[in-house]
């Protein structure tokens, strides 16, 4: 009885961590101070989403670290259609805080 207890128990735990955690996928279009906006595909039709962001979020340009000037610059060069990213986060709602941005392509011109 304790064993099926203590399972329960380490499932439901995992099954909220999970639910905890989400990502988006879809085009960066801006990035700020404290929050970003991507656009993404929900169920056929583009929708804008801000997301919070804070000092432990973390950038990514394929597997290197990249500055958020970098990114903006990325974004710059896109023309408006903004960058493919993969944006990591935790909580939910209004609370919901990026904890990590991949963004695919290349590097801006000019940084090397």
């Amino acid at each position: 009885m304790l064993r099926v207890f203590s399972a329960a128990i380490a499932g439901l735990v995992l099954i909220t961590g999970l639910a905890l955690a989400a990502e988006h996928r879809g085009y960066l279009k801006a990035v700020g101070t404290n929050k970003l906006t991507v656009t993404v595909d929900d169920k056929g039709k583009e929708k804008n989403i801000e997301i919070k962001t804070d000092a432990d979020t973390k950038f990514f340009g394929g597997k290197a670290a990249i500055a958020t000037t970098e990114l903006n610059n990325l974004i710059k060069e896109s023309e408006g259609k903004g960058v493919r990213a993969l944006v990591k986060t935790k909580g939910s709602g209004p609370s919901e805080v990026a904890t990590e941005v991949r963004v695919a392509g290349k590097r801006p011109k000019g940084s090397e």
